[in-house]
């Protein structure tokens, strides 16, 4: 039978760490525990009570059939319910409450040890080792050791829910961002971006305005710079769902771009993120010409027509480009008014926009 000795109780600890969230590099850190202190199971419960499936269930010597019965009847463990109406933490044996009490007649165990740690916001989390009929029952000294793992077990648990918080999050941003149909990228109030879209990254690379280095939006004038930072600095007294805007003037010929910014929502448990879009005036938006195209029978020549027109072109400007007259192209564009339903430009944009 091997004797867990107390060199040993802070290297677990470590690998605890070292883990990260990788469940089963974890099990295997719990199993090296068991195995050291000649158990022949053991449990490691994690609780988040913020979570509505915050319960982690780390064990070794167990079936799955026995680790599906815990996750099921975990809160009649009599070590739980115990500790949990003490409102204490610590170890205790199985001779100091009632022999086979709680769960362990399911183990086929005669002897445990086990308690629950109290960690702040993060509910409970409970450690229980468990010993055959036919090996002994837990000596005083390995209760002491066992006892002496539960302030870096508490420490542990905590860090491990906000590892597991924080992959949350970051998958909560990444989906905000991934499948937007605009510019957009989600920044931390010190700019730092956290994640960015394909045509967000496009605008930044195409504009010398505008600066991403080692991952901190910016942008090149000081000036512009300051306002920035302090719009950003305002939106600690601002609630969710406010937007603020900064103008970004550009070179010659080009209109200016606008930086929106909006206080994200539904991340209370973070701290504040802030989505920033931006607004090319050159490239307003993406015309779906197909899909016009679908509700109307447009002919070729039409669709190029209103391609055209989307970027801004006159009816002079697109006569000049197709080679045709201008009256050619009014002739056109009364036809796509007529199968529309539109009576000018500015309505077959707002059409064509709408369904974009």
């Amino acid at each position: 039978m091997k004797t867990l000795v107390s060199e040993r109780v802070s290297p677990y600890i470590s690998q605890l760490y070292e883990c990260g969230i990788n469940d089963s590099d974890i099990k295997l850190v719990v199993d090296k525990f068991r195995y050291d202190l000649g158990g022949s199971s053991t449990l490691l419960l994690l609780r988040d009570d913020d979570k509505s499936d915050g319960i982690k269930l780390f064990a070794s010597g167990l079936s799955e059939a026995q680790q599906h019965f815990y996750l099921q009847h975990h809160r009649q463990d009599v070590w739980f319910n115990h500790y949990l109406d003490k409102g204490c933490q610590g170890v205790v044996s199985a001779y100091e409450i009632s022999d086979n009490a709680g769960l362990l007649a399911s183990f086929g165990a005669q002897f445990a040890l086990g308690g629950v740690c109290r960690v702040k916001d993060h509910g409970l989390s409970s450690l229980c080792g468990y010993r055959s009929g036919a090996q002994s029952d837990f000596t005083v000294q390995e209760r002491h050791l066992v006892a002496d793992m539960y302030a870096g077990f508490a420490a542990w648990s905590q860090h491990y829910w906000n590892l597991l918080a924080l992959e949350t999050q970051n998958y909560q941003l990444q989906q905000l961002v991934r499948n937007h149909n605009k510019p957009s990228a989600i920044i931390d109030d010190k700019g730092y971006i956290h994640y960015s879209n394909t045509a967000f990254n496009r605008i930044t690379d195409e504009n010398v305005e505008l600066r991403t280095l080692a991952g901190l939006f910016s942008l090149q004038s000081k000036d512009q710079q300051r306002q920035f930072k302090e719009m950003l600095a305002g939106f600690a007294y601002l609630l969710p769902g406010a937007s603020a805007y900064l103008c970004v003037p550009r070179q010659a010929n080009l209109r200016p771009l606008l930086i929106q910014c909006t206080l994200m929502s539904g991340l209370t448990r973070y701290e504040r993120f802030v989505e920033l879009v931006l607004r090319d005036p050159e490239h307003a938006f993406n015309p779906d010409i197909e899909a016009l195209a679908s509700l109307y029978p447009l002919t070729v020549g039409e669709k190029e027509l209103l391609m055209l027109m989307s970027k801004g072109y006159s009816s002079n400007d697109i006569a000049e480009l197709r080679g045709v007259k201008v009256e050619t192209v009014r002739s056109t564009l009364k036809g796509v008014f007529k199968k529309t339903d539109c009576h000018s430009q500015s309505e077959l944009l707002l059409l064509l926009q709408s369904i974009s």
